[in-house]
């Protein structure tokens, strides 16, 4: 089998279009080839769950940036009009207060681990405009490899077929 890989290094299924010919080439009975094509099936479809579970968790991320550009285009037209603003914080679990801003410069931004760094607005709106695009450029890439993993499902599954069709009518002529 010669094997091209995706670009995330997934090997491609190629078609079996003559089952006697290809058998002979890999040295293998028809009983073997459908376990070894089970297996790689098994192996596309724990890849396609395990991209389809990831894309969705990324995908999950890009609504969030969204909402904080939002917030920080409201934060930057408010400063430019010189105007303050009242705002609902959380202080801790179901405690909130009320608090007026009277120049929005900077906000706090979670980085993760624990982290929270304070950022111009400027500054703020570049970096989660830059990792929204990251988290974009993630969520289409794993778009287009399921695409390629679908495809090779699909081959894989004609390919069980063709084998399966040929032992069948390799016992049916043994049989006669």
């Amino acid at each position: 089998m010669s094997e091209t890989l995706s670009a995330r290094g997934i090997p491609k299924s190629e078609l079996i279009e003559d089952v006697e010919s290809w058998l002979t080439k890999e040295k293998l009975s028809v009983e073997e080839a459908e376990v070894v094509l089970r297996e790689k099936y098994g192996k596309y479809k724990y890849v396609e769950s395990s991209m389809t579970a990831q894309k969705q968790r990324m995908a999950e991320k890009i609504p969030e940036f969204e909402n904080s550009l939002s917030i920080i285009d409201t934060l930057i037209a408010k400063r430019a009009a010189n105007e303050s603003f009242e705002t609902t914080f959380l202080l801790s679990d179901d405690v909130y207060t009320k608090a007026t801003v009277q120049k929005p410069e900077t906000v706090s931004i979670w980085l993760g681990a624990n982290v929270m760094v304070e950022y111009d607005l400027e500054n703020a709106k570049s970096l989660i405009d830059k990792n929204r695009g990251s988290v974009q450029k993630v969520v289409d890439e794993l778009t287009n490899e399921l695409a390629y993993i679908k495809d090779q499902i699909t081959t894989t599954e004609v390919n069980m077929s063709h084998i399966v069709n040929y032992g069948v009518n390799k016992r049916r002529v043994a049989a006669k």
